[in-house]
């Protein structure tokens, strides 16, 4: 018999009978994620938490919830990745989270770094993605969704500018290639009706092989130019896009209220229960920064409201 496709197996990773789960999560912290080792040499540092989350039927109705629990760092619930990597003098701002295969592999938004995270808290590079076709200029590729398709990783950018609407694509390997997902990218614009003036900003997006669909859920959307305080207040977004295969058809679905100062930098597709998803909602206003965890399904429904996760910037979730 052969082995199912990469994407197949991650989601069968866990059946219908679990009930309980651990979460990995990591913080991109921008600019202060710079530290001094104590040897004196400069590094930058990101946290990977892991956490747990209970998924709960209940017995009259059975309507679906979840129960979030952190683990106490004394526990082992936090780390510390520390990389010696950096671009105009950044790193470690990782932004997504993804099993492949039995690896947990993370993506530096900064300097286009592809790392596994092996022994909970040690970095392993294995790739450096730049921006763009790769060919255009000597720039990190601003990573922050991945998720799997088939046997290849598929990263990511936020899709805002030419350069970030292109995609990568990883095989077992690490083998690479390149695509220019520009027509892509401009029919979520017209599915989310932003016009000419408005833009849409992505960090969260998942594959869904069963229904052989993309899920993207964007962080921002705007029908107006970016103006980056009001963007930071105002363009939250709670509308899911679903997307058949080649983007020939795409529909869009509200999940929850929207909160204008929150929107999804990461989200999965439960193993196990393929139609459920957990998520992250990050604010960023100024100096102040806050992660939320949130669950919902894909009929719009939310199984879980927000839960703090901490008073920093998580961008990237993934079931272990």
């Amino acid at each position: 018999m052969n082995n199912p496709c990469a994407d197949i197996a991650r989601i069968e990773r866990y059946d219908s009978s679990t009930t309980e789960y651990t979460l990995a999560i990591i913080t991109d912290e921008d600019h202060a994620s710079q530290i001094e080792l104590h040897t004196g040499q400069t590094a930058w540092q990101s946290t990977l938490r892991y956490d747990r989350l209970f998924r709960d039927v209940a017995s009259d109705t059975q309507g679906v919830s979840y129960r979030f629990e952190d683990i106490p760092a004394d526990q082992g619930g936090e780390y510390q990745l520390i990389s010696l990597i950096a671009e105009g003098g950044r790193g470690a701002e990782f932004s997504e989270l993804v099993m492949f295969g039995k690896r947990l592999v993370t993506f530096d938004d900064r300097t286009g770094l592809v790392c596994e995270v092996r022994e909970k808290n040690q970095l392993v590079p294995r790739h450096i993605l730049m921006t763009g076709s790769g060919d255009e200029e000597f720039k990190g590729f601003k990573s922050e969704w991945a998720t799997l398709q088939d046997d290849n990783l598929v990263v990511g950018s936020h899709g805002k500018r030419p350069a970030e609407e292109w995609i990568k694509l990883l095989d077992r390997n690490y083998g690479l290639q390149s695509v220019n997902w520009s027509d892509r990218y401009q029919k979520i614009r017209e599915a989310l009706k932003v016009g000419e003036n408005g833009y849409v900003i992505h960090e969260a997006a998942e594959w869904h092989p069963y229904r052989r669909e993309w899920l993207f859920f964007p962080r921002k959307v705007s029908t107006e130019p970016f103006d980056e305080a009001v963007d930071e207040r105002e363009r939250g977004n709670n509308l899911l896009v679903i997307a058949n295969e080649d983007f020939s058809d795409i529909r869009t679905l509200e999940v929850g209220a929207r909160i204008p100062e929150r929107g999804v930098s990461s989200f999965k597709i439960l193993p196990g229960h393929p139609d459920e998803c957990i998520g992250l909602k990050s604010v960023e206003i100024g100096d102040r920064t806050e992660s939320y965890l949130f669950c919902f399904n894909l009929d719009g429904e939310v199984l879980q409201d927000d839960i703090l996760v901490g008073r920093y910037k998580c961008e990237g979730i993934e079931i272990l």
